[in-house]
């Protein structure tokens, strides 16, 4: 997967994870805090690893 390709996904997710968090706090869904945890560290990570591998390659 390109460098372009990954930071789209990433992206595409990162935005997805906000309207899903949204309609959580929205619904006030107990469900919110794991969710926003869980999404946050995945997503963290995964443009830490993102960051990470683009400037090794460069």
């Amino acid at each position: 997967m390109t460098r372009k390709k990954s930071s789209l996904v990433l992206l595409i997710l990162s935005m997805v994870y906000a309207a899903v968090v949204g309609l959580l706090a929205v619904t006030d869904s107990s469900a919110l805090t794991a969710v926003a945890i869980a999404g946050g560290a995945l997503l963290g990570i995964g443009w830490a690893t993102s960051g990470y591998l683009s400037n090794q390659r460069s």
